[in-house]
């Protein structure tokens, strides 16, 4: 596959993410290009506080961890949520190198980064296209937030649709992450997999302390 331009590096991520990121790691811009993949969440969500707050939603199953009043914690986010991300990568991105080289590797840490940049960045879209579209009908008042809140929380249509959009994003994450790291860490499936899972763990898991 030829060097191509970061969006076509990322929407090739969609459909053929292993030839992509054989090709993506042999460009010379691809630490630029995590970079530029990192923003997509990260901007993503930022939209999404922005109208989640203008439309008076608050997080209503999970209790937030940082000491913000849950009704002010979406508005906190809008900064939050660029930060949070990027941490997240980095935390990820650190760890999994430096267990990665417990089995003599050669992966760089830039490469692991973008690994984690464009897999992150792809499998987000699991959840975040559900998360900018009932903001957006909340925001233009066509929906009511709090009404919709209660619905994905009851027993019923959209409670089961949002469990799969759950399902379908702890499933992409790994899977990306895993098709990625057997090319930059020449690794077995078995170990690939194992860090694609604990790249998730790690990203998520530090991401819930901004994110909620």
């Amino acid at each position: 596959m030829e060097k191509k331009g970061f969006f076509s590096y990322y929407f090739r991520m969609f459909i053929a993410p292993r030839r992509t990121f054989n090709a993506l790691l042999s460009d010379e811009k691809r630490f630029r290009y995590g970079f530029y993949a990192a923003l997509i969440p990260a901007l993503g969500y930022t939209l999404f506080y922005i109208m989640a707050c203008r439309a008076g939603g608050a997080p209503s199953t999970f209790k937030p961890w940082l000491a913000i009043p849950a009704e002010d914690y979406f508005f906190w986010d809008i900064f939050l949520s660029i930060p949070g991300i990027f941490i997240s990568i980095i935390c990820a991105t650190g760890i999994i190198q430096l267990l990665s080289h417990l089995w003599n590797t050669s992966g760089s840490f830039e490469d692991t980064f973008v690994v984690i940049s464009f897999g992150s960045a792809v499998a987000s879209w699991a959840t975040m296209l559900h998360d900018l579209t009932d903001a957006f009908l909340s925001f233009t008042g066509v929906i009511s937030m709090q009404e919709y809140e209660r619905l994905l929380n009851d027993s019923g249509f959209f409670h089961y649709m949002l469990y799969t959009l759950f399902l379908i994003y702890f499933i992409w994450f790994p899977l990306l992450f895993a098709k990625g790291f057997s090319e930059v860490h020449k690794g077995s499936s078995a170990k690939s997999v194992f860090l694609g899972i604990l790249g998730l763990i790690i990203y998520q898991g530090v991401l819930l302390i901004f994110i909620r």
